[in-house]
């Protein structure tokens, strides 16, 4: 019986296979959040807007590009394309000299088109050894590299970088290219979920080993609400109010657009002695500035903090005589954290008359 099944994940080549079918679940214990200023560090002027980066034996490393989501899956299976492109010119590249030598070899499947293959070698200093994961390997100062470029006639295109300490160890790690990419492809989309990353312009995953991931969703295009209640004074009187604002977030814009509504409660007594309350209401348009993090409680999204915002609002409903009719109200926003901010605020009406600074203090988002 265990045979048959082995035999039918080799046939379908699926995530059961022999090797994953006794994988771990993801180690949660360990930090999974990804650092994006570290990963560019690690590949200055390298980074595409997708980039999954995996761990091999040896020192040996896959990294694996494209411009979204939906085309990284023409990569996610490297063991298939690298195999291929062994199957087609291991035995012209065994032919190549490479002792001492750097090789790099770029690899073109455009669809409709027949392969293409080039190589260029580079010269290294001098040979060096070490002992890695107890095996004898040679140190260079640069590794031979692999690229596969895939394209498709939609315009997808994706690529696959695979850095070796030698070339010609590409048949002993086609096991593991399998096994530890569709291991970081399916804890990414544990943790993200597939309709989040077709919409995000960066993500970005690691499997560093030992079944230990990292990964990271920074931002995407989306509607941001942002309810809240507040106390504020101006004017010499204490009022609450309440907020629904609304921000259209753009990632590729640092301002973003923001609308919204505020009412505004006034509490005093008539000469009767009885509780009256004063509503007056404001239309709220403005900015907000936004901070790409993993940490963002309150927003619903991954990915983004808000920071601070500057809005312009117009009284559109008016009780009392707290405020003139034609009243304008200028107000920032800096967050003290997630879910508390202080505005600083300036109302005035005409062109600019009666001045009046006011402070307010917010819990929302």
């Amino acid at each position: 019986m265990k045979r048959i099944i082995v035999w039918i994940a080799l046939l379908l080549g699926s995530a059961m296979d022999p090797l994953l079918a006794q994988r771990a679940e993801i180690n949660y214990a360990f930090d999974t959040r990804l650092d994006r200023e570290a990963f560019q560090k690690d590949y200055p002027d390298f980074l595409d807007a997708v980039t999954l980066e995996v761990k091999l034996s040896k020192g040996n490393v896959l990294l694996l590009k494209s411009q979204n989501y939906r085309a990284s899956r023409l990569v996610q299976r490297p063991d298939s394309l690298v195999g291929l492109f062994w199957q087609q010119y291991a035995s012209f590249l065994e032919q190549v000299p490479i002792s001492g030598e750097v090789l790099s070899v770029v690899y073109r499947l455009e669809e409709g088109q027949p392969a293409q293959i080039r190589w260029k070698k580079y010269p290294v200093r001098a040979e060096e050894f070490s002992v890695v994961e107890g095996e004898v390997v040679q140190l260079k100062t640069g590794q031979d590299t692999l690229r596969i470029e895939v394209l498709k006639t939609n315009q997808q295109r994706a690529e696959l970088y695979l850095l070796l300490n030698d070339l010609r160890e590409v048949p002993r790690l086609l096991d593991e290219l399998r096994e530890k990419t569709i291991f970081l492809v399916q804890a990414l989309e544990q943790e993200l979920k597939p309709k989040v990353l077709e919409r995000s312009p960066e993500v970005y995953g690691r499997y560093l080993g030992d079944r230990q991931v990292r990964v990271g969703n920074y931002a995407r295009d989306m509607l941001i609400f942002s309810p809240g209640v507040s106390l504020g004074y101006v004017r010499g009187h204490w009022h609450t109010a309440y907020h629904n604002e609304m921000t259209l977030y753009l990632d590729r814009f640092r301002l973003k657009t923001r609308l919204g509504f505020q009412h505004q409660f006034f509490f005093d007594r008539s000469l009767e002695g009885t509780l009256q309350m004063f509503e007056n209401h404001f239309l709220v348009a403005g900015f907000s500035f936004f901070e790409k993090t993993r940490d963002s409680p309150g927003l619903g999204h991954s990915g983004v903090k808000q920071e601070a915002q500057v809005t312009v609002g117009y009284l559109i409903g008016r009780q009392g005589t707290y405020y003139e009719p034609h009243t304008w109200r200028v107000a920032g926003g800096f967050n003290l954290t997630p879910f508390l901010k202080v505005e600083p605020e300036l109302y005035f009406h005409g062109a600019f008359k009666q001045l009046s600074p006011g402070l307010r203090l917010t819990v929302g988002f």
